[in-house]
């Protein structure tokens, strides 16, 4: 008899959290709620983008501009990559040569991360002559400047 009882007891649950969700569906509408899902997608292939230009080696070779179209809770970016040879340099800003012979002068924050040759570092680390890779967001200041300073370079440098 006490078996009969127990099964009673777990077929009832289920019903109850049957009747819960039918009646609490817009509270707790799992898969439902299409704006959910939206925000969910945007802020995904805003990752997707920032990762892609974290990794700029990823690009076709030869490329010099990109501009990336994404947003996030509707509300549009563009995120926006310069690779060249870096012409001049100060705290503030940094202008670059493009392979296509354009010149691009991109302001730098004190927040700007810069990466020489793997490595964090500061805005002085950057000489004349290196590549420069700048990602930036919506036209403002770098957020990222990569940087390879080639050997002859660091030679030269040395001396």
């Amino acid at each position: 008899m006490s078996g009969v009882g127990v099964l009673h007891d777990a077929m009832e649950r289920p019903r109850f959290t049957s009747r819960l969700h039918a009646a609490d569906q817009h509270l707790i509408g799992i898969g439902n709620d299409l704006d959910v899902w939206k925000s969910t997608l945007a802020v995904a292939l805003a990752s997707l983008a920032i990762a892609a230009a974290g990794s700029a080696e990823n690009l076709p070779a030869g490329w010099t501009h990109a501009e990336i179209n994404y947003s996030v809770s509707r509300v549009p970016h563009t995120l926006v990559l310069d690779r060249g040879k870096v012409i001049t340099v100060s705290p503030s800003s940094l202008t670059i040569r493009e392979a296509d012979g354009s010149s691009v002068q991109v302001a730098l924050a004190p927040d700007t991360q810069v990466v020489v040759d793997g490595r964090p570092g500061p805005v002085t680390d950057i000489r004349r002559g290196a590549t420069a890779t700048t990602q930036r967001i919506d036209g403002g200041a770098a957020r990222v400047v990569k940087v390879h300073i080639p050997p002859r370079l660091l030679r030269l440098a040395r001396r």
